[in-house]
């Protein structure tokens, strides 16, 4: 059975290596075997002509929520390893806020096989920080790690007690794995539905405060401070938690961040008369705080770009807007959207963009994905940079559409996505 396929033409852009040219690719079994100028193909091989199509390092997916135990009206582990491969995924790293907890070795296998009889995207567990994400005692991170947990986490919660998070962060320093963060003070938060600014008084909502986020960003970065835990912050939403960031870095703090592409294009605005499609937590904010992420992301105080996928059957979003719950899908808008916006303005390269995708996320969690190297996994994403398109139902892969860009027009989008070797999406088709 011929196993090689030699891929045409492309312009291949791999930040990771600095290759920014038209070049050849050949793809040996599950590997990457040879990139140049032009590659001659032993006899029986596959062919795919990418003309005018860029290809790139597959993306890497530090934070979504797969829903899967629990959740299945609203996602299950097939339908987002779906929306990955339609979005140009390979990795996916899904939260542990399911129905059980992913808080035990047996969680974090179902996870895994369930993700392997689905696709050939990687899905990758992180098991919580604390049993049943209650944030009283922690798991037993060397058992979960070996089940094969990419990382911890509680999110979708903070870790209220200080005491309990630095105990969390000295095991994570001796194990060598990294905390991703959920920044949220919630005595601060109370019954707040969006940002505490003036389209919530606009329309009677209470409000949550910026400071809700960033007292518990610059607590748990001084507690990294002083264990030498990895933390990572997540899907950080407001200037006030960029600049402790920024001080905690300047410190030497082992901290990493991550920004979302709906915080770095939409503000509080968009929630227009009780929009359920623009409830997330941390909610939409103010335009200076969307400005202050873009130059953070541009500046690397903030290390990448992760969605925070999180789906929501359309009936759950279809509430009163102070009922229906937190979050919007990603996984398949997130090259599109923050293409439109940036690389189609001329304020990122696309490079830039690829980068924030692909090896930069994949270096928070401490591996080398997202890299076009000689012997690598074949991990790859065809993208058509220059197609226009109207986003519709048709172009999501999730089984939920809660997702605030329906409808809006969009420039570039992944055409095809290499997982291992393996097709997972390509011609209008999952693998």
């Amino acid at each position: 059975m011929n196993t090689r396929t030699l891929i045409t033409g492309a312009h291949v852009v791999d930040p990771s290596n600095n290759r920014d040219a038209i070049l050849d690719v050949l793809i040996d079994g599950d590997t990457i075997a040879q990139i140049a100028p032009v590659v001659e193909a032993p006899p029986g091989t596959n062919t795919i002509d990418a003309s005018g199509l860029v290809l790139a390092p597959a993306f890497v997916e530090i934070h979504a929520h797969l829903r899967e135990p629990g959740g299945e009206a609203s996602e299950t582990i097939a339908s987002a390893c779906h929306a990955a491969a339609k979005g140009g995924y390979a990795h996916v790293f899904g939260m542990p806020n399911t129905t059980p907890v992913c808080d035990s070795p047996m969680g974090v296998r179902y996870v895994i096989d369930r993700a392997r009889e689905a696709s050939p995207v990687h899905i990758h567990p992180i098991a919580s920080v604390t049993a049943g994400m209650s944030g009283e005692r922690l798991t037993d991170f060397h058992a979960l790690l070996e089940a094969g947990a990419g990382a911890l986490s509680d999110d979708g919660l903070p870790v209220a007690d200080a005491g309990v998070m630095r105990l969390a962060l000295r095991c994570a320093a001796d194990l060598g794995c990294v905390i991703l963060d959920h920044c949220e003070d919630m005595s601060l938060t109370g019954d707040g539905v969006m940002h505490d600014g003036p389209h919530a008084h606009r329309l009677g909502l209470p409000g949550i405060p910026r400071s809700s986020e960033a007292v518990i960003a610059l607590r748990d970065g001084l507690l990294a401070l002083e264990t030498g835990g990895r933390l990572h912050v997540c899907h950080v939403s407001t200037i006030d938690t960029v600049e402790a960031i920024r001080w905690l870095k300047s410190r030497g703090a082992p901290v990493t961040a991550e920004v979302s592409p709906h915080h770095l294009t939409l503000t509080e605005a968009r929630v227009g008369d009780y929009d359920t499609h623009a409830k997330m937590k941390p909610p939409l904010c103010e335009e200076r705080d969307r400005v202050a992420l873009i130059e953070a992301l541009e500046d690397g105080t903030l290390d990448c770009i992760a969605t925070d996928h999180a789906p929501h059957a359309p009936g759950l979003k279809a509430q009163l807007f102070d009922r229906a719950p937190f979050g919007i899908i990603g996984l398949e808008t997130a090259f599109s959207v923050c293409h439109t916006a940036f690389v189609e303005t001329g304020r990122w390269t696309l490079g830039q963009l690829i980068a924030w995708m692909t090896h930069k996320p994949s270096e928070v969690v401490g591996q080398r994905w997202g890299r076009l190297d000689i012997g690598a996994p074949a991990d790859l994403v065809l993208l058509d940079a220059s197609e226009r398109f109207t986003l519709t139902q048709g172009h999501l892969g999730s089984k939920s559409v809660n997702c605030p860009w329906l409808g809006e027009d969009l420039v570039g989008r992944p055409v095809a996505t290499i997982v291992g070797g393996r097709v997972a999406y390509g011609e209008g088709a999952f693998a």
